[in-house]
């Protein structure tokens, strides 16, 4: 497979904001950190056997582990398109023997843009595996999209305090606006599933910053 210019320059800086987001999620990135374009380009001509493109993260010593479990992420590429066969690819991840679905997420890193094909899927997994997976398209991480200007702070309420805080809002769950799993780019990266409750916070003229709140829905 040959390694153009801007093939080398969406892995490596998609790669970059990947680990920095999964970093700020508790993640030990370290020993990912030090790769050069010229590494990324050997990748590349590895093609699908480029098994140095996986990547084994678990959660900082220290750190605790968040509700859902999860401890471990498995960052996998996909430099071939794989839109057509997206469950025998998950699905052989799933069935390895040393996968556990109640620790570890998965997220696929490819090439070519997510179709809703993708968000099927993705919804699919979850609701008949409890299967974490996400699906990013790497020129779509070259930059972190939730620090973009137009992008409000997002951050998924923890479950112990939705009861709470739908008693003081007067309101159920299935009165909040809704958030697509998987489909929003922002859900996606917040890695949330159907059921969370999320909180945004907006910028006001008048009272200085609006928050409102928004449920996880496939």
């Amino acid at each position: 497979m040959a390694a153009p210019t801007e093939s080398l320059d969406v892995l490596l800086r998609s790669r970059q904001t990947l680990l920095d987001h999964l970093d700020s999620n508790g993640y030990n990135t370290e020993p990912f950190r030090r790769f050069s374009a010229k590494e990324i380009a050997e990748m590349i001509k590895g093609g699908e056997k480029g098994a140095a493109f996986q990547m084994d993260l678990e959660l900082k010593d220290g750190v605790e582990p968040p509700e859902s479990g999860i401890t471990k992420c498995l960052v996998v590429y996909s430099l071939l398109k794989i839109k057509q066969k997206l469950g025998g690819f998950i699905t052989a991840i799933l069935d390895s023997e040393t996968f556990d679905t109640t620790t570890t997420e998965i997220i696929v890193m490819c090439i070519e843009p997510i179709a809703p094909n993708f968000h099927a899927a993705a919804a699919e997994f979850w609701l008949s595996r409890k299967a974490r997976v996400r699906f990013f398209q790497a020129a779509a991480l070259v930059t972190n999209p939730m620090k973009h200007v137009l992008v409000p702070p997002h951050a998924k309420v923890p479950a112990t305090e939705v009861a709470d805080l739908l008693k003081r809002m007067y309101a159920k769950k299935s009165q909040l606006p809704l958030i697509r799993f998987h489909e929003d780019p922002i859900a996606r990266l917040l890695g949330i599933v159907p059921g969370d409750v999320v909180r945004i916070t907006r910028a006001s003229p008048t009272a200085g910053e609006c928050v409102m709140y928004r449920v996880c829905v496939p």
